[in-house]
């Protein structure tokens, strides 16, 4: 929860021409379909074709926009989705207790969140860690392994397809609405999450929701 808080902080903080940072890339405006928000994305970066989560339960808008490779086979990504509230996860806390028991989790705690203002609107950040399992390099099937942070190899009794599991941090920012409810959700390996950090705070900071 601290270090959501902090995040936060920075993020308000980062736009004064006083706080040294690394140059940010381009960005554009992206509106989102149905016209429940919009908010500037980096150009660069490619949108995805992945569903958002719950996507076949519930009403969604929104994208998902991953960035360059990270050398660890997972992009970073950028996800702005509004949902619906029909059907399934009729409200935040239906979708941020979801998120906070995910089947990948990592990490052991579980319901610290942070109250984050964004947009003038009260709403509620968390973080939590994520594993995804990926194919390893063939030469690992029968060489040596070395470690990386936040990546762990595992090769399977008959030598030929390790997987990779590499460690992923979470940042959601999840924002009420009269109707339904928005998610700004940032995602990047654990060893490369700080590269993309501020990235993802001009993102929050130009969010614009459409929608009371």
């Amino acid at each position: 929860m601290l270090r959501m808080v902090v995040i936060f902080a920075l993020m308000v903080l980062s736009s004064s021409p006083s706080i040294a940072a690394e140059p940010l890339p381009a960005f554009e405006r992206y509106a989102c379909e149905g016209d429940y928000f919009r908010a500037l994305v980096p150009s660069s970066w490619t949108r995805s074709d992945r569903n958002a989560p719950y996507a076949d339960m519930t009403r969604v808008a929104g994208a998902r926009f991953e960035g360059p490779p990270t050398g660890e086979g997972v992009p970073a990504s950028i996800a702005l989705y509004w949902y619906s509230g029909e059907k399934s996860f009729t409200t935040p806390e239906s979708y941020i207790n979801a998120r906070l028991g995910s089947m990948v989790r990592e990490d052991t705690d579980r319901g610290q969140t942070a109250d984050v203002k964004v947009a003038g609107r009260k709403g509620t950040a968390f973080q939590i860690t994520t594993f995804e399992l990926i194919m390893g390099p063939p030469s690992l099937a029968n060489g040596p392994m070395d470690e990386k942070p936040g990546i762990m190899y595992r090769r399977p009794p008959d030598r030929k397809a390790p997987t990779v599991t590499v460690y992923m941090d979470e940042q959601y920012i999840v924002l009420p609405a009269a109707k339904g409810y928005f998610v700004l959700h940032y995602r990047a390996p654990v060893s490369t999450v700080g590269s993309y950090q501020a990235i993802f705070d001009r993102v929050t900071a130009s969010f614009e929701p459409l929608v009371k």
